[in-house]
């Protein structure tokens, strides 16, 4: 082949290597683009995603929407969402502004710590009396309480009988209420009954009844009735639980030890009679 031929040849592969280069980068540029462009929905598909947008409550409840695409769906429907508690209580006023300008209004209840911060905390307590004027049991009551819509606090469904068997043992103690003065002659000095030193604390009876199981009071089973605590509690004892009570509460709770050490190591009982008891200071 002569050197002309030769260059002829040389240029014509040159410029067919560079067509196969660009070939190949054309190529690779259509593949991205197809991959990173929507496809061309079909009629059948643009149909089905209309009939979707028109039932929204079916698209939410439908098993394949995660929660991510409902948290989607929120923020393309939702403009402005305002919560108003009302005061302490458990009842919440929801606004949410649509899309569009539609504007809709719900009442919610919310979880709370104390039956005073339910909203209907005094038809509760009508209800409950007016059941037990009728003599029903406190089963009858708490099951009664439930098919009416009542609820206690503190995350709790519905009423049981221990729910409730609190709740007015608590009541009872708040609102004042003293055990029968008959009782007192069983008591030695200094002695509380336990229901009535936690009104005089104005704290729960369920948490004077744990003070006692940890050891933070001096206390003993009366056996009358059904048996009653009587606890310990001279007027160094009861400053000491009141500031005990009204300590600075942390978590996990730490209290000092001079607040949770009673000023009496123990109460020794008489074993023939449960009423004879003397109290041993610290």
């Amino acid at each position: 082949m002569d050197p002309d031929h030769r260059l002829v040849a040389r240029e014509l592969e040159r410029r067919w290597d560079e067509a196969l280069r660009t070939d190949g980068q054309l190529r690779s540029e259509y593949d991205r683009h197809s991959r990173e462009t929507p496809k061309q929905l079909s009629d059948v598909e643009r149909q089905q995603i209309q009939s979707l947008a028109e039932d929204i409550p079916a698209l939410w409840h439908a098993t394949s929407t995660t929660p991510e695409d409902r948290q989607a769906i929120a923020r393309l429907m939702l403009e402005q969402v305002t919560v108003t508690v009302e005061g302490d209580t458990d009842r919440v006023e929801v606004e949410l502004r649509w899309a569009g300008g539609f504007v809709s209004r719900h009442s919610l209840i919310r979880p709370v710590q104390t039956y005073k911060q339910l909203s209907n905390y005094d038809e509760l307590v009508a209800r409950i009396e007016a059941l037990r004027a009728d003599s029903k049991t406190l089963s009858e009551i708490a099951a009664t309480l439930n098919a009416e819509g009542f609820h206690p606090p503190k995350r709790s469904k519905e009423f049981t009988k221990g729910i409730l068997c609190n709740f007015l043992r608590e009541r009872r103690a708040k609102s004042g209420y003293q055990t029968d003065p008959k009782l007192s002659r069983h008591l030695q000095a200094n002695e509380w009954w336990l229901a009535d030193l936690a009104s005089e604390l104005s704290m729960p009876i369920a948490t004077l009844h744990r003070w006692r199981r940890v050891g933070w009071v001096v206390s003993r089973k009366v056996q009358i009735g059904r048996g009653r605590w009587a606890i310990y509690a001279d007027a160094k004892e009861v400053e000491r639980m009141h500031q005990l009570r009204s300590a600075t509460r942390t978590w996990p709770p730490v209290y000092p030890n001079e607040l949770i050490t009673p000023q009496a190591t123990a109460i020794e009982t008489d074993p023939n009679n449960n009423d004879n008891a003397s109290v041993t200071r610290r």
